[in-house]
């Protein structure tokens, strides 16, 4: 593990369990130091402990881990910067607005195709959740 993770842990918890269990998890995921300051701070270690399974009995460990990490509860959303009463759609506002500044910090040439996208069957027009189908675009 790199110093400054080592610093990190010593830096950020008093409890040498919690101190443990994220050194683990840093070397067991190959963690940035940042990403080990980003579980830290959202404290991984309740989030990933509230919603309890029996993933690793029942799935193969990649699996498992995979599940467990989708079912994470409550979610860490400070990045997108709501609270906890934002609706649905603010949310998925905050989202893409996100997606799309990623996107253009990528450079031209790419396209966020897509919002609740359109569907047709037999004639008759779907859109997941009512909202309205488009492309955008990325200009540089």
């Amino acid at each position: 593990m790199p110093w400054g993770h080592v610093i990190e842990l010593l830096d950020k918890l008093d409890d040498q369990e919690l101190r443990d269990w994220y050194a683990a998890k840093d070397v067991h995921h190959g963690w940035t130091r940042s990403v080990l300051q980003h579980q830290i701070t959202t404290r991984l270690h309740e989030r990933e402990a509230a919603a309890p399974s029996n993933f690793a009995g029942a799935l193969d460990q990649l699996d498992s881990e995979q599940a467990q990490e989708i079912t994470k509860d409550p979610y860490a959303l400070q990045f997108l910067a709501v609270d906890s009463n934002a609706s649905e759609r603010e949310l998925e506002q905050r989202m893409l607005d996100r997606i799309l500044d990623t996107m253009r910090e990528l450079g031209p040439g790419l396209a966020f195709v897509g919002r609740q996208v359109h569907f047709d069957v037999d004639g008759d027009d779907f859109f997941a959740d009512c909202s309205d189908s488009r492309i955008i675009p990325i200009a540089a």
